[in-house]
């Protein structure tokens, strides 16, 4: 039988509930953990930093077969083993340490003589200033997950090779720092194996020297750090006093994986709201952890529920933007949402400006929990505020949606770490007469473009075509225009005046606490419009697009009955379009969701290789739509591949304006409801 160890991934389970310990790897149970499309994306930005990162410290790690290739853990150790007695001074990278019943994978380990430097690859970045632990002495949140994870496994080696000394360090992305050449990210291609897993390929005969300097990587000592974290318990609240400390929380954490011992979690809304163990349709064959942690718990009012109880919706649903408090919803001790009391939601030193226009995030949460109350679908709307904020617009309506993509390893020469390439835009307009037409789009899909000033030109003609009034969905736009702003000012285009005065004209920007810069013609965010006008129970407790969208088509069956019509959408029909000859976006058998209508990448003309993009299926999302681009960059990827990838990733995002044109059709058609009947 393969032994149970507590792995470095394993314990970070443990560290975050301890109660996941008895379900991961528990083939009872599901785990969605493996089918989360933005952590696959996260994760194949590791895979490519940490194949980088060989190269930092071996000239050559092909040549000199530095990786310790094999899954199996026997296997593994072995040959750890042996390259560690070969010579002195030699690097290993996925070598195999067991201690007990504890094992790890170290990225990279450096011997030179009796000491070894044991280094932790991570995607995370760091900037000069940036601090580990708060003013209190307490790991700060965003930093204590990778400073436990050095931690453990400086423990298990220590532990593991006595003889040595352990020094441990965090290898991280510098942001500091920028690319010394092009295609630095495309010397690591991520692809799939035969086996389905995934791998980084190199060229053959590639060195340190070809990839040229590593600033873009800060080695940052941690065994300072790693001494703090033994003197300090552990940060989760439920694990026993006894086992706080860090080795015995290690040696409590193994035995519960070990032994497949269950110790029960208090239920936490930021943790069990990402809980992996849940059950969907995809997997009706499994357990589901979080209905059996949450039928265990004592609550108020209710005490214990049943798995069919916890069908109803629950706390982990409740919206919280602007300003809610996860902690003041746990502390009412129930599981639903109807079962809160609003009042004890209500912000400390809640400030309402004279006034305002729409409902405060405190209302927008009291009407969710009062339709869960009274089991309704019915909407809340308020006309005469929406009215109020329209007399504002002027016509036309400009509709705007950006793609772009971040990586740690940038593309171009002169780029920081995770910098945003904005590569794609769609421009929908609606005219004063009824009028859509999907106006304007731009796509950079050529390997090795640097997009940026390209794309605010592009956009710049095309919102100058008229003088309407611009709208966006949500922060995203307006953050990125705000960077390309600083691109310009560093790059210093002939036309850099013209672009900084337009880019300044059509968004705000906070110049410091009091003081906040808003264009002439700023974007109306239409996500804070909808936050404000329209709530909608059919998007529970989310005011995402995708969610909103379903929500307004629900709402208001005119853009249902609209929207169906097989004449009415495509090139050259009342509702222009510039990448669909036809379309129906509202079909009974997609659900009448109109993302579902979008066609799956294999099904595009010239798609010679569909194992390429199994990954991505449709360009759905924005994960997708990132995934994609950074596939356009791939420099083996054929011709036919790369005008299929262009033409689904121009149909996705003239979906997302006319996703915004649907949904300003039917707040305009909506009738008023300012609130529930008691």
């Amino acid at each position: 039988m393969k032994p149970r160890y507590l792995t470095k991934g394993r314990f970070k389970l443990g560290l975050e509930c301890p109660t996941k310990l008895f379900y991961t790897k528990n083939t009872e149970y599901a785990d969605q953990g493996q089918s989360d499309p933005f952590m696959q994306a996260l994760a194949k930005g590791g895979y490519q930093l940490g194949e980088m990162a060989k190269y930092k410290y071996c000239d050559d790690p092909k040549g000199f077969d530095i990786t310790v290739e094999t899954l199996d853990e026997e296997e593994a150790l072995r040959i750890t083993q042996e390259k560690l007695k070969s010579n002195p001074n030699v690097v290993i990278a996925e070598g195999a340490f067991r201690y007990n019943n504890l094992f790890i994978r170290a990225d990279i380990v450096v011997r030179d003589g009796h000491v070894i430097k044991l280094i932790e690859v991570k995607s995370k970045s760091i900037k000069n200033g940036d601090e580990f632990f708060d003013k209190n002495g307490n790991p700060l949140a965003k930093w204590s997950p990778y400073l436990y994870d050095i931690a453990f496994q400086t423990y298990v080696m220590q532990k593991a090779l006595p003889n040595f000394e352990i020094i441990p360090y965090l290898l991280l992305v510098n942001k500091d720092a920028v690319a010394s050449r092009d295609g630095l990210n495309q010397l690591f291609k991520v692809k799939k194996d035969d086996k389905g897993r995934t791998e980084v390929v190199v060229s053959d005969g590639l060195t340190s020297a070809q990839i040229g300097n590593f600033d873009l990587l800060r080695e940052v000592p941690m065994g300072e750090i790693v001494q703090r974290l033994h003197a300090l318990p552990v940060p989760n609240s439920n694990v026993p006093a006894e086992f706080a400390t860090l080795e015995r929380f290690i040696e409590w954490s193994a035995n519960l994986y070990v032994n497949q011992d269950r110790h029960w979690s208090k239920p936490d809304l930021g943790v069990c709201k990402k809980c992996t163990f849940v059950n969907s349709d995809a997997l009706a064959d499994k357990k589901c952890g979080f209905t059996e942690c949450w039928s265990n718990h004592q609550w108020n009012v209710v005490g214990q529920v049943s798995a069919e109880q916890l069908k109803e919706t629950k706390v982990t649903d409740l919206w919280l933007g602007l300003g809610g408090s996860g902690k003041k919803v746990m502390e009412q001790n129930v599981p639903f949402v109807s079962l809160l009391e609003p009042e004890l939601l209500r912000p400390n030193n809640e400030k309402i400006e004279p006034g305002r226009l729409g409902m405060t995030p405190f209302e927008r949460r009291g009407f969710q929990i009062e339709a869960n109350r009274q089991k309704t679908g019915d909407y809340i709307f308020w006309k005469d505020d929406f009215e109020a904020k329209k007399h504002e617009w002027k016509y036309p309506l400009n509709m705007i949606d950006f793609e772009t993509s971040v990586v740690a390893l940038p593309y171009f020469k002169g780029m920081a770490p995770y910098e945003t390439v904005a590569f794609q835009f769609s421009h929908h307009i609606m005219h004063a007469d009824g009028r859509v037409e999907h106006h304007n789009d731009f796509i950079s899909y050529e390997a090795g473009e640097y997009p940026n000033l390209a794309f605010v030109r592009a956009l710049k003609a095309s919102l100058e075509s008229n003088g309407g009034t611009i709208f966006r969905y949500a922060t995203h736009e307006n953050t990125v225009l705000n960077k390309i702003k600083r691109d310009i000012a560093v790059l210093q285009p002939d036309d850099q005046d013209e672009l900084l005065d337009f880019l300044d004209e059509i968004t705000e920007e906070e110049i410091d606490k009091k003081v906040k810069r808003r264009g002439a013609r700023n974007m109306v965010d239409m996500a804070d419009l909808v936050r404000k006008v329209y709530y909608s129970p059919h998007a529970g407790g989310s005011n995402s697009i995708k969610r909103i969208l379903p929500a307004i088509i629900d709402d208001c069956p005119m853009v249902a009955e609209r929207f169906a019509q097989p004449d009415l959408y495509g090139k050259g029909k009342a509702y222009s379009s510039r990448n669909f000859d036809s379309h129906v976006w509202i079909q009974d058998d997609k659900k009448r969701d109109p993302y579902k209508t979008l066609l799956p990448l294999t099904s595009f003309e010239g798609i010679s290789d569909e194992e390429l993009f199994d990954d991505l299926g449709e360009v759905a999302d924005g994960t997708a739509a990132m995934t994609a681009y950074n596939k356009l960059q791939w420099s083996f990827i054929g011709e036919s591949e790369r005008l299929a990838l262009r033409d689904a990733l121009l149909q996705y995002c003239e979906l997302d304006t006319l996703a915004m044109v649907m949904l300003m059709q039917g707040l305009m058609a909506l009738e008023n409801r300012v609130g529930y009947d008691g």
